[in-house]
């Protein structure tokens, strides 16, 4: 009986390391096709315009408290709200979770670089068709017989034009990209829960101010009922005294309305139900600061995460280029198998059974009708288009840092001048009023000063509350917010 060397493990480890060494010296050789990325470079202003042509900026400190800007107002309820937004909001649970689906396709890129090997194998009863094999009509000996068969197939792309590289540049700036996404979504989020907690903070002060309103009427009524009944002063008096409180009780219930509405967006924002909240009911001052963020323009570019995230996109799309151009060479395969194949169960693992083979392949697109050529001017034009994108992202950009110190530089000088009024009409109050009273002068100016101290001090509130949400526009419109590099996933 003949006999035959049993196959040993080291066979398969000396053709896979042949093979390994093939396929780096083929990559080894390899030419990048496709345009190499080259960051944009736009041209940008050197200072702010606003700086230019305001004459209050002295007035305005500098902070390094960018990251978290917050803390200038030092309010410890907002500084919470906006810890709770980065644990509880489900908007950025979502965002957060989509960074591991464009990691994932990182991944499958990459793999790509690696070769594929699959085990098969199998076990089948197999009869030859004796006419075919056996034209005289006798008998094949072992005729069904048993096939016994094992082994692996092993398929290598070279990637030779860098084309799997390209597709890898591609997923990466994706990937980069969602996680500038990300970070945009957490300074929007930011932005809004301290908006929301500002208005709270405004609705209380000007229902406040709406309460003292209401008492300083209603003495002035009792005032005016006692005078009428001593027929000291007429019944006309009496109704205006009147509809002035009446009116400015019907302002309540709609600021009430929006203390409850701020409320629940809060609630909405930290991922809680309404009503778990109500403890920021109790009434607190508007929170007010006046720090800016020491930001030159050429650092904007640096620290907008949609300006990061569509720089991120143009990166990826300008390899996509690559990837398309890669289809007009050949495509080099490194093939390899090997296997066991007998019919004789006891001869499987014996030399005799070895099946091999190794060796590169190519494909080669001959003609593909104008295939290859469409598909990379569709990508060259998909790659201007992400460029408009970007440049049209940097000037959105700057405008919107213009407006929003424009807008807070200004309502500064609006804040100062209804102060003023504010504590000129008080004095007023109380003087048309010392004067009402010995006759010197008639019930319509002491109903006027009442009007405007109501008045001003409602439009008060209101331009603090409207200083302190444009302040935080300013750093919402910087990109102050966003969290350290360390939230960066590796590959």
């Amino acid at each position: 009986m003949k006999q035959h060397t049993v196959f040993f493990p080291q066979k398969i480890l000396s053709i896979l390391c042949r093979l390994i060494v093939i396929s780096v010296l083929l990559a080894g050789c390899n030419t990048a096709v496709g345009p190499e990325y080259q960051s944009p470079s736009p041209q940008l202003p050197e200072t702010w315009q606003i700086t230019e042509t305001a004459d209050n900026l002295s007035s305005f400190e500098p902070t390094a408290l960018f990251d978290e800007w917050w803390r200038v107002f030092d309010d410890p309820d907002l500084t919470r709200l906006v810890e709770d937004v980065k644990e509880q909001n489900r908007d950025l649970a979502a965002a957060t979770a989509r960074l591991d689906s464009y990691a994932a396709a990182y991944g499958v890129a990459r793999s790509g670089l690696m070769p594929m090997i699959n085990a098969q194998g199998g076990i089948s009863r197999e009869r030859e068709s004796e006419r075919v094999r056996n034209p005289a009509n006798q008998s094949i000996a072992g005729n069904p017989t048993w096939m016994y068969q094992a082994g692996f197939v092993m398929s290598w792309e070279i990637d030779v034009w860098h084309k799997i590289r390209r597709s890898m540049e591609a997923a990466r700036g994706e990937w980069d990209a969602s996680i500038q996404d990300r970070r945009n979504l957490m300074v929007l989020l930011q932005a809004q829960v301290a908006s929301e907690y500002i208005m709270l903070r405004t609705a209380q002060q000007r229902y406040e101010f709406a309460q003292k309103n209401v008492t300083l009427q209603k003495e002035t009524l009792e005032l005016v009922q006692d005078r009428f009944d001593a027929g000291l002063t007429g019944e006309l008096d009496v109704h205006q005294a009147k509809m002035n409180l009446a009116s400015t009780r019907a302002r309540l219930p709609a600021l009430k309305t929006q203390q409850t509405e701020a409320l629940n967006a809060l609630s909405l924002l930290t991922g809680r139900l309404p009503g778990e909240l109500n403890q920021l009911l109790a009434p607190k001052w508007i929170p007010m600061a006046s720090a800016l963020p020491e930001m030159l323009p050429a650092e904007l570019v640096r620290n907008r995460p949609d300006i990061r995230a569509a720089e991120r996109l143009l990166a990826a799309q300008t390899a996509r280029i690559g990837v398309a151009n890669a289809d007009f060479y050949p495509a080099l395969t490194l093939d390899g198998l090997f296997s066991l194949v007998s019919t004789d169960s006891g001869e499987f693992f014996s030399s005799a059974a070895q099946k091999h083979s190794i060796g590169p392949s190519f494909t080669w697109p001959v003609f593909t009708g104008g295939l290859i050529k469409s598909r990379v001017q569709m990508e060259q034009a998909a790659t201007k288009a992400a460029l408009a994108r970007y440049e049209q992202t940097v000037l959105t950009a700057f405008r919107e840092c213009e407006d929003a110190l424009a807008a807070y530089i200004n309502e500064g000088d609006t804040l100062t001048a209804l102060n003023q009024a504010v504590a000129s009409t008080q004095k007023s109050v109380e003087l048309s009023q010392s004067l009402y009273i010995t006759g010197l002068v008639n019930f319509q100016n002491v109903l006027d000063m009442q009007r405007q101290l109501a008045s001003f001090q409602d439009q008060l509130a209101q331009s603090m509350g409207q200083s302190a949400v444009g302040l935080v526009a300013v750093y919402k419109a910087f990109g102050g917010g966003w969290e350290p590099e360390t939230d960066r996933l590796t590959p």
